[in-house]
């Protein structure tokens, strides 16, 4: 009679224990700053509950310079083409306009360049780490869902780019990249004027 006293003891104690365990769950650091991410661009404080948070990749400053290489080389060639073709059609000011953005593009290039020469060994550091999360928020009475979203996000903690696609995750993971936000801060739109 003792033991199923003590077993029914033991399982109202367990009961007891899960349903007070119903508050808010502690998040970590790196959980609090996509919440923080997430939150800046709405009016009020969003009251986060995760249902998945997983590391899923790592970038290395290296693998990032060169990603950028890759993405101003081919912009750099996609801007003499449209500059030639301005040139044939007598388009001065566009012409003019897309000859300013192929010496911005060429000095990102020889910055990255640059860059990724000074590196050595410390091409191998890690830039960021990729998130792949979920769940929901609420802010001022809204419910927000999060389903598979990405967050770029450096061992610092401070998160550069979210996205709801992997995709296009890495478009703002440049500003890993020292003096990278000032030199595309100089680079002109790409509409153009009429003549």
């Amino acid at each position: 009679m003792k033991i199923i006293h003590l077993a029914t003891v033991c399982l109202c104690a367990a009961a007891l224990l899960s349903s007070c365990g119903g508050g808010k769950p502690v998040l970590s650091e790196t959980q609090q700053a996509v919440v923080e991410a997430l939150s800046r661009d709405m009016d009020g404080e969003l009251d986060f509950q995760f249902d998945s948070f997983e590391k899923i990749d790592s970038t290395t400053i290296g693998t990032e310079v060169d990603r950028r290489i890759d993405a101003f080389t081919t912009v750099l060639l996609q801007n003499y083409r449209l500059y030639n073709g301005y040139v044939a059609a007598k388009k001065n000011k566009n012409a003019a306009k897309k000859q300013q953005s192929i010496e911005l593009d060429t000095e990102m290039l020889r910055m990255l360049q640059e860059y990724k020469g000074s590196l050595g060994a410390d091409s191998l550091n890690i830039a960021y780490y990729d998130y792949k999360f979920s769940g929901q928020g609420k802010e001022n009475g809204v419910t927000h869902i999060y389903k598979e979203t990405y967050a770029a996000i450096t061992p610092e903690g401070e998160v550069i780019a979210v996205s709801s696609s992997l995709k296009n995750l890495h478009t703002a993971t440049g500003k890993v990249i020292p003096g990278y936000s000032a030199i595309l801060a100089g680079i002109p739109d790409d509409e153009e004027v009429e003549e």
